[in-house]
């Protein structure tokens, strides 16, 4: 049930000026034509945002015009709330439950958070460098909500409980996922591979790692071209857990034992998802020196077409 009160909701007025800060700090302008020539027509149009009209083109809009937000009907301090929430790890639909928004609404609004933070990922995911650590694991996704005969040429529905031998695939409902890890610094990635080929593990490393870096992994073959770009070493670890050079993926390893437990708590996701929930932890892992409002102030910044609040 939702809360009788909305007392726990942050500021209406407070919320809107920190937006319009963010939105404009180079100054008012008009979405559509990009003019400066704008009137401002009502202070308080609707939960405190403005709205506005243009001289030279002759549009009206409003603060969240333009914006990931702009086709939302739910209040901007409902938006802040829900990424607050968001960041300490939990589901859609009980966030939604508070606010009073329908299961519908909370999960729109929990992809539209993703996608902003996926779109915006340049932003904010710098490419790793000096020791980095990688490591794999595979986790299940499914086509949740989808006709699979006719949107994946045919196949079955995968059966609940079904297992294969052997590495999974994508294809088969366990897609592979990488994690890359700044020993000693702050970086953190974990992505989506389709294929856990050689060309797509070394493909992904020059995606978030620098040319030159030193790269620790397990002996999987899947590594093994890592070594015509990086300084790689790898250690065995039906043997030990260090090798003699010192090569070692703990840190790596580590992360899964944090991943895991966030990753349960959505009770299955649809592999055609995967990806956004993975930038989002890539985030929450990166920044996790920040204080939570710090880290909701920039998720609710990316809404704003990659403004980093």
């Amino acid at each position: 049930m939702a809360l009788d009160s909305e007392s726990f909701l942050p500021d209406a007025e407070d919320c809107a000026e920190a937006w319009r800060r963010s939105r404009w700090d180079e100054g008012l302008y008009c979405p559509e034509c990009g003019s400066g020539q704008v009137q401002t027509r009502q202070e308080n149009y609707r939960d405190h945002l403005h709205r506005y009209y243009c001289e030279a083109c002759g549009k009206w809009f409003i603060d969240t015009t333009g914006t990931f937000l702009e086709a939302s009907n739910v209040s901007l301090r409902r938006w802040v709330y829900f990424a607050r929430e968001m960041d300490k790890g939990r589901a859609a639909e009980p966030i939604g439950e508070e606010i009073d928004v329908t299961k519908k609404t909370a999960r729109r609004m929990a992809k539209t958070m993703r996608q902003a933070l996926h779109a915006q990922r340049e932003e904010w995911l710098s490419k790793l460098s000096g020791e980095v650590e990688a490591d794999d694991v595979h986790v299940k996704g499914g086509q949740q909500g989808r006709d699979v005969s006719e949107q994946e040429g045919g196949r079955a529905a995968r059966m609940r409980g079904l297992s294969e031998r052997g590495r999974g695939t994508y294809a088969g409902d366990r897609p592979l996922v990488v994690s890359w890890v700044e020993r000693g610094g702050k970086g953190r990635v974990f992505e989506l591979r389709r294929s856990a080929g050689k060309k797509s593990l070394l493909s992904s490393g020059l995606s978030h790692v620098e040319e030159g870096s030193q790269v620790d992994t397990d002996t999987w073959s899947g590594y093994r071209l890592l070594g015509e770009v990086y300084q790689h070493r790898s250690v065995k670890h039906s043997e030990e857990y260090v090798s003699e050079e010192g090569a070692h993926c703990n840190t790596a390893e580590g992360e899964w034992s944090l991943f895991k437990p966030w990753w349960r708590r959505f009770r299955g996701i649809a592999k055609r998802y995967l990806h956004l929930y993975l930038s989002h932890h890539s985030f929450r892992r990166t920044y996790r020196d920040w204080s939570r409002i710090e880290r909701t102030q920039a998720m609710i910044g990316f809404l704003i077409l990659g403004v980093f609040w």
